[in-house]
């Protein structure tokens, strides 16, 4: 089996919480925006400022897409000096909102609990909120109780 590299079509460097635009796929920059506006809250561990990251967006040709979470540029600050940022795939340029919101929301979650900065989030009580798509929306889910915690990207304290 021979491997074939892609071409890069296209990439994107954008704020934290990203309004809809920037040129990239809109429903992965609200994706990110969504992430990124419940990444304020509810978190358990290091004390690394993840807000002081941007997200990164790739396409490539066959229509796949890499996105990113890395310290801004402007923001290389001893706050942020651990953290190295990550990339994941899995994501189409064909993917809905919601689908893609969980996606990225399901890689961001087990990035940072994982690895360093080791940060559990979004948490409920002691417990990890899984994201989950239900009736075709992007929420978090509360693994004990099944029940909607609320719309990933409107996420609450």
């Amino acid at each position: 089996m021979e491997w074939q590299a892609f071409e890069c079509v296209e990439e994107w460097r954008l704020p934290f919480v990203p309004d809809s635009g920037h040129g990239a796929p809109t429903q992965l920059v609200d994706a990110c925006g969504a992430v990124g506006r419940d990444l304020y809250c509810r978190k358990h561990g290091s004390e690394e400022h993840i807000e002081r990251s941007e997200w990164t967006i790739a396409l490539m040709e066959t229509g796949d897409c890499h996105v990113g979470l890395e310290p801004a540029l402007h923001h290389r600050t001893p706050a942020l000096e651990q953290f190295r940022g990550f990339s994941f795939g899995a994501l189409h340029i064909d993917d809905t909102l919601a689908e893609a919101t969980v996606v990225v929301a399901d890689s961001v979650q087990g990035e940072l609990a994982g690895y360093y900065p080791f940060i559990q989030w979004p948490i409920q009580e002691k417990r990890l909120l899984l994201p989950v798509v239900r009736d075709g929306t992007a929420v978090w889910r509360d693994p004990r109780t099944d029940l909607t915690v609320a719309e990933i990207g409107l996420l609450t304290d």
